[in-house]
């Protein structure tokens, strides 16, 4: 019996990805850096911090501190701003799928952003009252795809990884259910297509998070 069920927050609960790009392309251009992110930019790093997404991305400057430092930092400004926020796109019907799960089992959100700034989207988003627990990258000591947040969590609820699910877009997720001994959802609205998620091997694919309530009738 599933009594946790464990959410990534972008590409699950929120399109997100075209923001965050276009954040990271104005945070490039602000130090002189001629980059634009696209979505293939993006893809093979998320779950990763935002100071990784940008040396991997960015691997000529990674070296200079300077130059990281103040691109970190503008991109941060950019991404606290109400402006940010609203570029996000919530998943249809997702809402009234939280709030049918919520009546059955508890739900956390397990994500790489940063405590400050998913707490805000999380809050600003009208999600907060869903989720029993949020844990963010920089809670703990690794980040996907170790396990380490998805044990934290299930460590808080007292449960068993078998009795925990985890729902992700993300080639990192699926592997940090896996290192964690939890049976993982890939959802295609994020970072996987179905190609992809199949080479993943997760214990079920479902084109976008609202279909958990029929997937958990099953289970």
């Amino acid at each position: 019996m599933i009594k946790v069920v464990i959410f990534d927050f972008d590409g699950v609960l929120v399109d997100s990805n075209e923001a965050w790009a276009g954040a990271f392309s104005k945070a490039s251009r602000s130090v002189g850096i001629k980059k634009e992110f696209t979505l293939d930019d993006i893809r093979p790093h998320c779950g990763k911090s935002y100071m990784e997404v940008l040396r991997n991305t960015l691997p000529k400057y990674s070296a200079e501190a300077d130059v990281m430092d103040a691109m970190y930092a503008n991109f941060i400004s950019l991404a606290t701003s109400d402006e940010f926020i609203k570029s996000f796109r919530e998943i249809k019907g997702i809402k009234g799928m939280l709030r049918g799960l919520k009546k059955r089992c508890r739900l956390a959100v397990g994500s790489g952003n940063s405590k400050k700034l998913l707490n805000g989207f999380i809050e600003k988003l009208g999600m907060g009252k869903y989720f029993d627990l949020v844990v963010s990258g920089d809670e703990v000591k690794r980040g996907k795809p170790n396990p380490d947040m998805l044990l934290k969590i299930i460590r808080h609820f007292k449960v068993s990884p078998r009795e925990a699910l985890y729902v992700g877009d993300a080639r990192s997720d699926i592997i940090a259910a896996k290192r964690a001994n939890i049976r993982s959802v890939a959802v295609l609205t994020g970072a996987l297509n179905r190609e992809e998620a199949e080479e993943l091997n997760p214990d079920f694919i479902v084109s976008d998070a609202t279909q958990l309530q029929e997937l958990l009738s099953c289970m």
